[in-house]
């Protein structure tokens, strides 16, 4: 599902007047993500999971061309643990007839 496809959804279940209104409170939602996670490691909604924020060693690595040494730089990333709740519905087993 794309971003449109989503504030489309989410239009339907806030019950909001135009997919304008609705594409401006996703991105809006969005936005105060990336944010938190800038400012803080950790950000969890219960229900759905946890956003934490991680980072990787300093390490050494090779070259795959020249086979020469070089140092990999640490980098920050984003690891999502999902919510018991939301790890139930999608391990839910499907309803016969549908698939």
């Amino acid at each position: 599902m794309k971003k449109r496809e989503f504030a489309e959804l989410f239009m339907v279940k806030a019950n909001l007047r135009s997919k304008e209104e609705a594409k401006r409170q996703v991105e809006l939602f969005i936005e105060t993500m990336k944010e938190a996670l800038t400012q803080d490691d950790l950000l969890i909604f219960r229900g759905l999971g946890t956003f934490e924020r991680r980072e990787t060693k300093r390490k050494e690595g090779r070259n795959p061309r020249t086979g020469e040494a070089i140092k990999i730089t640490p980098k920050k990333y984003i690891k999502f643990k999902v919510g018991k709740d939301l790890e139930d519905r999608i391990n839910k087993p499907a309803k016969k007839g549908k698939k």
